[in-house]
C-alpha cells in the first residue's frame, strides 16, 4: 500500500524525535545517577577526612586502651550530621576490641573472639552494616591506626530526584512527541507546497499544451531541478509531436501522390480500346509506383523500429574502406549530372566495431543529403583516427545549416526548409 510522502516524511521524523527524546531522558537519567553517585562518594570522602584529622587530636590522658575519645571530640563528630562508626582495637593482651558511634557508648562487640585479628574485626563489622544499608546506602571504610571509620550516606536522596526525574521524562514523552509531529506536520507541508504546486501544473498540460512549461524556479533546488526536468520533457515531447505533425502530413502527400497515380494508371489501362503493348506500359509504370511506394513504407518501418530500438544490430569488427568506397561510388553516380567531384580520404588499416550495413545506410544517407544540396563544388568522404577512435567525416561545398536550426537536426523529420526539403524530395 503506497502512502502519501507528507506522511511518511511525518511519520518518519515523529520516531525519530520520539526515539531522541527517549534516549536524551535516559542518558540525563543516568548521568544524573553517575554524578549523584560521585557527588556521594566525594561528601564521604570529606567526612572521613575530617574524622581522621579529628582522630588525630586525640589523646588518652591515662593510657588506658579501654578510654574513647572524650565527650568534646564526640560532639565534634555528631555534629557533623553524617552516620558514622569508629571502631578501635585495644592493645593489651585480650585483644579487645570496642566500638564508637555517636548514640552508643563504648562497649565491646559481640560475637568476636578475643583474639580476632583486625581483618576479622573489619569484614564482621562490614557485613553488618551491609546488612542494614543493603543498596540504599553507600559504604566507605578507612583504616586510620589503631582506629577504623565506616562512613555511612543515604543514596536515597537522589533515588527519589531519580524517580522524579524518570516520571517527569515518561509525562514529558508523549507531549514532546505530540508536539513534534504537529510541528513536523507543518514543516513538511509548507516544504512540500511547491511538489504539489509542480503537481498541480503538470495535471493540467494536455496534449493540446505542449507549449506550456512549469513555472521555475520554485525556491527549493530539489523541487526546480525536477520542474526543469519535467520541462525539458516536455520540450522533447513538443519537438516530437510537432515532428509527428509534419511527417504524417508529408507522409500523407507523399503517398497521395503514388497512389492517384496507380489509381490513374489502372483506370487507363481499364478503359477499353488499350492494346496490349499500351497494357503492359501501363503495368510496368503500376510496378515502378509500387516499388518506389514499398521503399517508402520500408523506410518508414525502419525509422519506426529505430525510435523504438527495435533493430538488430551486429557488433564485429569491420574494415572501412570497402564501405566507404561503395557509398562513394554511388555517390559519384548521384552527382554525374551535377558537375559536383565526390573524391574520398582513406586511410589504410582503419578498423570499426559495429555493423557494417547501418553504417553504409548511414553514409550513405549523408552522402545523398549532400549531394542533393550543394549545387557546386565537391562532396569530400574522409577517414581519419583521433584520440585512438575512427570515424568518417563527410564535407561538401553547399550553403551550410543556419546556426539557429544546428540544436534541431537531429530531431526526426525536422527540416529546415520545407519548401526547398520537398521540392528536392
Amino acid at each position: 500500500m503506497e502512502r502519501r510522502i507528507g506522511d511518511e516524511l511525518v511519520g518518519r521524523f515523529s520516531a525519530l524525535a520520539g526515539t531522541t527524546v527517549a534516549i536524551y531522558a535516559v542518558l540525563v537519567v543516568l548521568v544524573f545517577a553517575v554524578l549523584g553517585e560521585f557527588q556521594l562518594r566525594r561528601t564521604l570522602e570529606h567526612t572521613a577526612d575530617v574524622i581522621e584529622s579529628l582522630l588525630g587530636l586525640y589523646a588518652d590522658p591515662e593510657g588506658s586502651p579501654t578510654t574513647v575519645a572524650p565527650e568534646m571530640l564526640a560532639d565534634q563528630l555528631v555534629g557533623m550530621g553524617q552516620q558514622f562508626a569508629i571502631t578501635r582495637t585495644t592493645g593489651g593482651g585480650d585483644g579487645g576490641v570496642y566500638f564508637l558511634s555517636p548514640t552508643m557508648p563504648a562497649k565491646r562487640l559481640a560475637g568476636l573472639a578475643a583474639a580476632s585479628s583486625v581483618s576479622e574485626v573489619r569484614q564482621v563489622v562490614l557485613e553488618a552494616i551491609a546488612e542494614r544499608a543493603r543498596w540504599q546506602y553507600r559504604v566507605l571504610h578507612r583504616a586510620s591506626g589503631d582506629f577504623d571509620i565506616y562512613m555511612v550516606g543515604s543514596r536515597m536522596p537522589f533515588v527519589w530526584a531519580i524517580v522524579g526525574l524518570s516520571a517527569a521524562a515518561l509525562l514529558i514523552l508523549p507531549a514532546a512527541i505530540y508536539v513534534s509531529r504537529r510541528g513536523a506536520r507543518q514543516a513538511v507541508g509548507a516544504a512540500l507546497q511547491p511538489l504539489e504546486a509542480v503537481v498541480r501544473q503538470t495535471r493540467t498540460i494536455g496534449p493540446a499544451d505542449l507549449d506550456r512549461r512549469l513555472a521555475t524556479p520554485t525556491g527549493q533546488v530539489e523541487i526546480t531541478e525536477l520542474a526543469d526536468t519535467v520541462n525539458r520533457m516536455l520540450d522533447r515531447v513538443d519537438r516530437a509531436h510537432r515532428a509527428l505533425e509534419s511527417f504524417t502530413g508529408d507522409a500523407s502527400h507523399e503517398l497521395r501522390t503514388p497512389l492517384s497515380h496507380l489509381r490513374g494508371q489502372a483506370q487507363w489501362a481499364l478503359a477499353t480500346g488499350r492494346t496490349p503493348e499500351e497494357l503492359r506500359e501501363a503495368l510496368g509504370a503500376i510496378q515502378r509506383e509500387v516499388e518506389r511506394t514499398n521503399k517508402m513504407v520500408d523506410d518508414l518501418l525502419l525509422i519506426a523500429r529505430g525510435g523504438n530500438r527495435q533493430i538488430a544490430l551486429e557488433r564485429r569488427p569491420f574494415e572501412l574502406e570497402p564501405v566507404v568506397q561503395e557509398v562513394e561510388e554511388i555517390a559519384q553516380a548521384m552527382a554525374a549530372d551535377r558537375g559536383l567531384a565526390v573524391q574520398s580520404i582513406i586511410e589504410n588499416g582503419a578498423v570499426a566495431l559495429g555493423d557494417p550495413d547501418r553504417t553504409r545506410h548511414i553514409l550513405l544517407n549523408l552522402v545523398s543529403n549532400a549531394v542533393r544540396y550543394t549545387s557546386e563544388g565537391s562532396v569530400t568522404l574522409a577517414v581519419r583516427r583521433r584520440d585512438g577512435n575512427v570515424g568518417v567525416e563527410i564535407r561538401d561545398t553547399g550553403p551550410g545549416i543556419a546556426a539557429e536550426h544546428l540544436e534541431r537536426i537531429f530531431d526526426r523529420f525536422y527540416r529546415v526548409d520545407q519548401s526547398r526539403s520537398r521540392a528536392l524530395g
